[in-house]
């Protein structure tokens, strides 16, 4: 057998080799062939890259104090042209726990706890019930709590909180978010855009009629939450800064 065919036939045994140990080399290491022999690596996504998708998404914010006081505003509004009472802020205390409630709206009809959130951008619910809701903005992907869970225990501290003290009435409690910049997706029914959810107070006409005190209620809502002690509160603290400006 000459030289150039032994070589020739070492190539063709080689070749049939490789073509047997890379795939077990691949699944070994978790690594491709090009991994392996040539040191390429396939390309991660740099800090540039990320940030040139997220120039490609309109930049959006996370809401401000500024956008929870124009709904507060809306509900005040929508309070006075049907005669509704607001309680707001809607932080009942009981047993030392204290609700997390921007306000809480009272009509004949009921009792609508509202829990407010800024987050813009997109909105998805997690995989499971009790998972963590998903924000996508700006090129990010966030995770924030639950409200729904949320809602849910906000709904057993102030319940709790009205029997103890006697006020009678049906109660629900919702989550609304205030960023009109928000695209809610999968949403369950407790949890709404500002706009929708003003849409179907607009709408519960249902509401409006029923046999509720809502004076005597919403006072009483009032004393739980410590609405008066928070006014004076505020207004001390708008006195102390005012008095600071004048001194500068």
């Amino acid at each position: 057998m000459s030289d150039t065919t032994k070589q020739l036939l070492f190539v063709i045994i080689m070749a049939a080799l490789l073509l047997l140990v890379i795939p077990i080399f691949e699944s070994r290491t978790g690594k491709s062939f090009t991994e392996l022999f040539f040191g390429i690596r396939k390309k991660k996504p740099t800090s540039r890259d990320v940030s040139a998708a997220a120039k490609k998404e309109p930049h959006i914010n996370n809401g401000s104090k500024g956008e929870l006081t124009a709904f507060v505003a809306q509900l005040i509004r929508f309070a006075n042209k049907y005669k509704l009472r607001l309680v707001a802020p809607g932080t009942v205390e009981y047993q030392g726990k204290t609700a997390r409630l921007t306000s809480i709206l009272v009509a004949p009809g009921g009792m609508i706890g509202i829990y407010c959130l800024g987050f813009g951008g997109e909105i998805n619910p997690g995989d499971k019930e009790t998972d963590p809701w998903k924000q996508h903005m700006n090129g990010q992907d966030t995770t924030f709590e639950n409200p729904v869970t949320v809602c849910q225990e906000q709904y057993k501290l102030v319940v709790s909180a009205m029997e103890a003290a006697g006020i009678q009435g049906s109660l629900k409690i919702v989550t609304v978010f205030t960023n009109p910049r928000a695209t809610l997706h999968a949403y369950p029914a407790s949890v709404y855009t500002q706009k929708r959810f003003m849409e179907e107070l607009k709408a519960n006409t249902a509401l409006r009629s029923g046999s509720l005190d809502i004076e005597k209620t919403a006072l009483a809502l009032a004393e739980l939450a410590n609405v008066k002690k928070r006014e004076q509160e505020a207004a001390k603290k708008r006195a102390e800064y005012k008095k600071s400006s004048k001194r500068r």
